[in-house]
């Protein structure tokens, strides 16, 4: 156990993380503060993964995630950012939403009006369902059409899902909806972090230097070795790096992987094998005129493929080139033709967009699919941080509690990680 090695180092022990993306540098600034020796080994030459910026014409774009946290700065992540000191303003979004019907935009509490007397009390027993109710292991969409059997009520549900998710409401269950809800009732609605992603990644760097810790770029983790079922330490092109504890921001089934000396359980790597990822891309285009018109995110729910789109620029002018709007649209991938689906994406921006030729530039077109998804692991499928290997957790995309959309996952799951961390680490 950890706390067998707290005598030797004053409580304090040596980790080891793998991946310096956001539940990687989460992890490593928390416990770097903590007083920890912390090393972080990253393959790429940056610090982010998914969660940092791309300069291209001037605009500043995503590796992954949009420029958007799902409940600004008070939800997980902001409030972790906070408490570790991470001086980044989120600003939220407003209104909460837009949803565009018949090339018109409408409030969420202005929805009722595109339906009759009858269908209107259905939506508020659906709404009230969905603060209240439990939920279940039924598909969201299945338990939608028991409430409502309406094609823009279902369309309104698969928008919402391929935004925030990178599914459709037949992938997720009404449970994960539920409580999703009730996460947007509770902390808010998204918001945007100024200077991009690149501000909370870089912000979370410079805490894990400041603190002693190291972060070392373009050296991947070949190896994470295993003495007696605990983990021991790391192994790079430079040799073996001993550790107290290891914690592994690349997903759960690469990081098994990588325990090349130990045997898991078949029911462990059954569990590894049920996990499926989300696939989705992101569709960044400028405007010279406002597209939206709004610091909120647009819903498409009559579009093929795109889930909703936001412009930045209003919250973020630094994000674009003066006179210029970023946007950036979203959809979800499925497991055909990802060109084919792309090409239905950006003619669905010329649909949404009127003039889209004319007063539009298509920047940057990125998929996220096969070894490098949205999520390594779908929204709904909820794992814990802990591994068979006693030491070594999970975090990131891959440990999202339930109810927490993307980035909010990611710092719930480490917050969880470090919960367990320190039970194990007073011998609890």
């Amino acid at each position: 156990m950890l706390s067998e090695h707290c005598s030797e180092v004053g409580g304090h022990v040596k980790i080891g993380v793998v991946g310096a993306g956001l539940g990687g540098l989460l992890s490593a600034a928390a416990l770097s503060r903590s007083g920890h020796s912390v090393t972080v080994f990253e393959n790429l030459p940056y610090v982010g993964g998914r969660f940092t910026n791309i300069e291209h014409k001037g605009y500043q774009l995503s590796t992954g995630a949009l420029h958007l946290i799902p409940h600004g700065a008070t939800g997980p992540l902001g409030l972790m950012l906070k408490r570790l000191g991470v001086k980044v303003p989120i600003v939220r979004t407003n209104p909460e939403g837009l949803f565009r019907f018949g090339g018109k935009d409408y409030l969420h509490e202005q929805l009722p009006d595109l339906f009759g007397a009858w269908n209107k009390i259905k939506l508020i027993k659906l709404t009230a369902d969905l603060r209240y109710s439990k939920g279940g292991p039924e598909p969201y969409s299945e338990w939608v059409r028991k409430r409502v059997s309406h094609k823009k009520v279902m369309d309104l549900a698969n928008s919402f899902c391929r935004w925030a998710l990178s599914l459709d409401a037949d992938e997720v269950s009404s449970s994960e909806l539920v409580s999703i809800t009730r996460n947007i009732d509770r902390y808010g609605s998204s918001g945007v972090p100024i200077g991009g992603c690149k501000a909370v990644t870089e912000g979370l760097a410079s805490v894990v230097r400041g603190q002693g810790g190291k972060i070392i770029l373009q050296r991947p983790v070949e190896e994470i070795r295993v003495s007696d079922g605990k983990v021991s330490g790391v192994v790079t092109a430079e040799g073996e790096t001993e550790f107290d504890s290891v914690i592994s921001d690349i997903g759960p089934k690469a990081t098994a992987a990588l325990c090349k000396g130990f045997d898991f359980t078949e029911e462990y790597l059954s569990m590894l094998s049920a996990l499926r990822p989300a696939n989705g891309a992101k569709i960044c285009f400028s405007s010279d005129r406002p597209v939206v018109g709004h610091t909120t995110t647009l819903f498409t729910p009559e579009a093929e493929r795109i889930g909703g789109l936001i412009e930045l620029t209003h919250i973020d002018p630094s994000l674009s080139p003066k006179g210029r709007y970023l946007i950036m649209a979203h959809q979800k991938l499925y497991n055909g033709h990802p060109e084919k689906e792309l090409e239905e994406g950006i003619e669905d921006l010329h649909n949404i967009v009127p003039g889209f030729d004319e007063h539009c530039e298509i920047l940057m077109v990125q998929s996220y699919r096969d070894h490098l998804p949205v999520n390594r692991v779908a929204s709904g499928i909820s794992i814990g941080p802990e591994t068979e290997v006693s030491g070594l957790y999970n975090v990131g995309d891959g440990v999202k509690p339930v109810g927490f959309m993307e980035t909010e996952g990611v710092a719930a799951g480490v917050s969880l990680m470090l919960e367990k961390f320190n039970k194990e680490l007073r011998g609890v």
